[in-house]
């Protein structure tokens, strides 16, 4: 079975994604205290913040993986995870684990897997 081999459009949708969150992957690798402000969250001192960017640098590599080879498969089911995002977010400011400035984050995560969505759509209608 091979797999479907996603158009300019899509490809070019996860390219832009791979680069959004590569950048928040290093800022949490390098600085992550400056973007912990903005979500007026405390300062980190542990570890687990960078892990947090480390994945986000895995994860970037692999949006550009998938924009190389044209994995349409791959952008499908990155547009359902991050529409999910929302969801979690959610949970987490209403059970006062996180404040609501976290949420526009997520805002960022359904713009992108909505502009995945259409891409592949149109695509595939050539």
């Amino acid at each position: 079975m091979s797999a479907t081999i996603a158009g300019p459009r899509a490809r070019r949708s996860l390219h832009v994604w791979g680069w959004y969150v590569g950048a928040l992957g290093v800022v949490l690798n390098v600085s992550p205290n400056t973007l912990l402000s903005l979500f007026l969250l405390p300062p980190a001192t542990e570890v687990w913040v960078r892990m947090v960017g480390m994945f986000l640098i895995f994860l970037s590599y692999l949006s550009f993986a998938s924009s190389r080879s044209g994995n349409a498969e791959y952008m499908r089911w990155s547009v359902h995870v991050r529409l999910s995002v929302p969801l979690f977010f959610v949970a987490y400011v209403a059970l006062g684990w996180a404040p609501p400035a976290l949420l526009p984050f997520a805002a960022v995560d359904v713009a992108g897997a909505l502009w995945t969505q259409w891409a592949l759509a149109r695509d595939a209608r050539g």
